[in-house]
């Protein structure tokens, strides 16, 4: 049985932030197939606008939490997709922006 986890997207500049590339770098990598994206259609203002989400997985996932937790920020997602993969639902979280929450740990 395998194991249930919900798939975690990130916007293609936040994948560049973190990773210390260019946009364009993140981009060539998309398609030369060394990272998964897909596009999405999300609000913008008054209208929506189109945008690449990269899987984050292994190094860019832990990139993420750390960043996220040294900013002492969190996430902020579209409603949840379920996405098919392969013969598999599963859950995903594309976030589209970073809010402050709490207070810092010392």
């Amino acid at each position: 049985m395998e194991r249930d986890f919900t798939m975690i997207w990130l916007p293609l500049a936040r994948v560049a932030e973190l990773t210390g590339k260019s946009v364009k770098t993140i981009r060539r990598m998309v398609k030369d197939g060394d990272l998964v994206a897909v596009k999405r259609i999300v609000p913008s203002g008054k209208s929506h606008t189109t945008k690449t989400f990269v899987l984050a997985v292994n190094e860019l996932l832990d990139l993420e939490i750390a960043d996220c937790k040294s900013k002492n920020q969190q996430g902020v997602c579209l409603d949840r997709e379920l996405m098919n993969m392969g013969s598999d639902l599963r859950d995903s979280l594309f976030i589209t922006s970073y809010i402050k929450v709490g207070k810092k740990e010392e």
